[in-house]
């Protein structure tokens, strides 16, 4: 308490003092204490807390910068910081710059055992009230700093770690004293650490990254007056910021010069003629950061959208943290193909102008690799309100658009896997609308529920009533697939939503609006095969990349990754948590199915006419599917188009062609090059265009060819149609293959004239021993056949006519559906 004349209590200030001592060394415990009772309990406790205090600092790295790199693991395709750094060893720092800290910091850093006693005493006389400043070490501020980048974002740990008071101090000291003295840590290794850990302004973490923002050069290369320069700033980068306070900064430098001065390192003559000359930066702006994926590498084009991929990637699947990614120093070699991405971007034909989005990730198939992820949309936040040409959404997995007709892929592999040939037909009888039969024939499926919506029948490509597997694909036929799971499977959707999921495609996990069900127990439960095997769902483009994927594999899938190797700061290898590849189809089938989807860029296939040009330079085969999702307006299914899709394949390289207006994803599609607006209309053909364009430079010099199914590994499958299940579960036993029943928890029997129970189709036919063979139990009744023809035969002059069915229908563009009679919906 103070005194009645106002002059300061000098206990506190002795205890302080004896505390000091005790700290530092100089006097053991107790040994002060007999002589200084009349202090009451302060000096005991401080000197007691001193003793009692022990060091729990780990030393870790200081945070440092993350680098994504492209698969050549040498172009950078951005940094992740919190700090930017970049450490380097002491050896990189010229010996003046040392010099001059040790003069300005600490003078008997190499003296002192880790905590100065002089500067610590005087620190404690000089302060009264609570708190103490000054008097800490390079050692001790080494500490200090350590403990706040470990408190991370924790706010009370980092005020814990920066409070000016004694207990802090005291703890300091002790921490200082432990490495120095008992981990032995060398005056260079302090030094070093210290220089790397430093904050210099400007967002300049360590010794290196302020020599590069500052001067533009590496910490080797400063000179002496730069040198000064930089250590000045310790003490208060803002205060004495050249960019800010340019005559601060250089009264700063000068007195650091003037400390070398001082210490012997540096005569006065030397000093003054450095004093004399301005200071010189390397710009004349501040540094600005260059960090995250808003700033990603400008050569690698449109980068951003990858990079964003990646970041989002290894903190939700790779099992990488946020703090980690800013943070741990990692060097990431990513699966992105620099010249590829180039290549794609270069010949994007869609204007980043267009309310429409061209999407197109690349897969590697055979590894699930994500090779490229080009967009006629250019990466970051928009310039003003009006800015339509910029984006950060994640386009190339959110589950925007329709997929449509590229989900026709689920069900032909469901029918090939079962064993159902290719030349099987499906009978799809056209039905009129009474009030208007001849623009609006509808199929309304047999099998599935009665309140399964009516729907359209295929247009304008004159689908004929009884396509095969081969040809409906090609040309898209609506009524084949939806009859193929109507009559062939009886209306069972389980297995071509199970074949969905085992290939990636999550869109179906999401809610459907319908109570707690998601979009596949809608379909399944309601039993609607248009909204399923026609793609009303929500689809990543990524993602139906990884599922044509595992076809042109051969039928092995592997999830789209965009991750090859890690290391940490030291160089060891950091896990990457990537799936492995799954066998979801046999290969007989995958080429099988490859071989059918070839028919979509030949004629009569839906993207034949953008191909024309591609084979005409005798280009190798190509496999794909297109689709065309319906616009709808005032919540109304319209005749005009939305979502347009083409994924291609070839066996190297598989890659989706998406065109989504992401703002509003079932809008009319508008702004595409090569099309008035809003005159003609555009299908998933366009596309195709789109995917060409992209890829032809890079495919074009290429050649490939496709393997036949006939060829496909292992051994021929013992004949088992019209067996029982038993004769064919000892015949497949007998043969060194396994036996699954097609959606056996649901009885699942396939239309066919075998007896009922009997094998109605198995598949695959030739597969590897040890594989399953998935059979199908026969419904014991063929699928639906069509009545006889039309037939005219003359009588007595005049003809008779059998009523019969009409072999085509349709007069609207192509592949339409909808979940009323009318208007069609295109979905090729």
């Amino acid at each position: 308490m103070a005194g009645t004349s106002g002059n300061p209590n000098p206990w506190p200030t002795i205890g302080r003092l004896v505390a000091a001592l005790v700290a530092t060394g100089v006097l053991f415990a107790g040994l002060l204490l007999p002589y200084v009772g009349g202090l009451g309990l302060a000096a005991r406790h401080e000197a007691t807390k001193f003793l009692d205090t022990t060091c729990n600092l780990q030393e870790t790295p200081p945070p440092q910068k993350t680098t994504l790199y492209a698969s050549d693991g040498k172009t950078v395709i951005a940094t992740l910081f919190s700090q930017d750094r970049h450490p380097v060893l002491l050896s990189a720092v010229p010996k003046q710059l040392q010099d001059a800290l040790v003069a300005t910091e600490d003078r008997r850093f190499y003296s002192h055992h880790g905590v100065d006693m002089r500067g610590l005493v005087r620190s404690a006389v000089s302060t009264s009230g609570g708190s103490t400043q000054g008097g800490s070490t390079l050692t001790m501020q080494y500490v200090k700093q350590m403990r706040y980048y470990q408190a991370g974002k924790d706010v009370a740990k980092q005020q814990a770690a920066i409070d000016q008071n004694l207990n802090r101090k005291i703890e300091d000291a002790k921490c200082a004293i432990y490495l120095e003295s008992t981990k032995k840590e060398s005056k260079q290794d302090i030094l070093q650490n210290y220089l790397n850990i430093a904050f210099f302004g400007e967002n300049s973490y360590g010794i290196d990254t302020a020599a590069q923002n500052y001067f533009g050069k590496p910490s080797s290369k400063l000179t002496l007056a730069e040198s000064a320069m930089l250590v000045g700033l310790l003490r208060a980068p803002s205060e004495y910021d050249p960019f800010l306070h340019p005559e601060a900064a250089k009264a700063r430098r000068n007195q650091v010069l003037q400390n070398l001065v001082d210490v012997g390192k540096l005569s006065q003559a030397e000093a003054d003629t450095v004093k004399a000359t301005p200071v010189k930066l390397g710009t004349t702006k501040p540094p600005v950061v260059k960090q995250g994926c808003a700033n990603a590498s400008s050569t690698i084009n449109n980068v951003g959208f990858f990079c964003d991929y990646v970041v989002n990637w290894l903190e939700t699947v790779g099992g990488v943290s946020e703090t980690q990614l800013t943070t741990g120093g990692l060097s990431i070699v990513t699966t992105l193909d620099a010249n590829l991405q180039n290549s794609m971007e270069r010949n994007m034909s869609v204007p980043a102008s267009s309310p429409m989005t061209a999407v197109l990730p690349a897969v590697d198939p055979h590894t699930g690799d994500v090779v490229a992820m080009a967009s006629s949309k250019i990466y970051g936040n928009k310039t003003s309100a009006k800015d339509v040409t910029h984006t950060v959404l994640p386009i190339f997995t959110e589950y925007s658009g329709m997929g449509a007709s590229t989900y026709k892929l689920f069900p032909l592999l469901t029918a090939l896997q079962t064993g159902v040939p290719s030349s099987q037909a499906i009978y799809a009888p056209l039905t009129s609308d009474p009030k208007n039969p001849t623009q609006n024939p509808g199929y309304h499926p047999s099998n599935c529920s009665t309140t399964a919506p009516t729907f359209n029948a295929d247009a304008i490509e004159s689908f004929s009533t009884s396509e095969t597997m081969v040809s409906a694909t090609a040309k898209s036929s609506n009524t084949y697939f939806v009859g193929l799971v109507d009559q062939l499977f009886n209306c069972d959707l389980q297995p071509v939503v199970d074949m969905a999921r085992k290939l990636g495609m999550k869109g179906l996990d999401a809610a459907s609006g319908d109570g707690n069900l998601t979009i596949a127990q809608t379909v399944v439960n309601y039993q609607r095969p248009a909204e399923l095997v026609l793609g009303d769902v929500g689809t990543s483009p990524l993602e139906l990349a990884g599922a044509y994927a595992a076809i042109a594999n051969q039928g092995v899938f592997n999830t789209p990754a965009p991750i090859k190797s890690i290391t940490d700061e030291t160089g060891k290898p950091v896990a990457v948590k990537r799936s492995p590849g799954t066998a979801v189809v046999s290969p007989q089938v995958a080429l099988q199915a490859t071989q059918i989807l070839t028919g979509d860029t030949r004629s009569p296939g839906t993207s034949a006419s953008q191909f024309i040009n591609w084979y005409g330079g005798g280009n190798s085969t190509v496999a794909g599917k297109t689709g065309t999702s319906v616009a709808v307006v005032n919540n109304q299914d319209t005749q005009q188009n939305a979502a347009l899709w083409f994924v291609g394949m070839t066996p190297n390289l598989v890659a989706t062609s998406a065109l989504i207006n992401f703002d509003h994803p079932n809008a009319p599609a508008a702004g595409l090059p090569g099309l008035s607006d809003p005159g003609t209309q555009a299908y998933g053909a366009y596309a195709s265009g789109v995917w060409v364009n992209a890829l032809t430079p890079t495919l074009a010099p290429q050649r490939w060819a496709w393997a036949d199914p006939a060829s496909a590994p292992g051994d021929p499958v013992p004949p088992l149609t019209g067996m029982t299940m038993t004769a064919a579960q000892a015949a497949l036993t007998a043969a060194g293959f396994k036996m699954a029943e097609l959606d056996k928890a649901n009885a699942l029997q396939c239309a066919s004239s075998v007896p009922t129970g009997s094998i109605a189709f198995y598949g695959p036919q030739i597969a590897p021993k040890g594989s399953t063979i998935t059979v199908c139990p026969s419904l014991g009744v063929a699928p639906q056949s069509p009545p006889p023809p039309v037939i005219t035969t003359p009588t007595r002059g005049r003809t008779t006519t059998t009523p019969g069915i009409p072999t085509t229908g349709g007069t609207t563009p192509g592949g339409r559906r909808t979940i009323t009679i009318t208007p069609p919906r295109p979905t090729h």
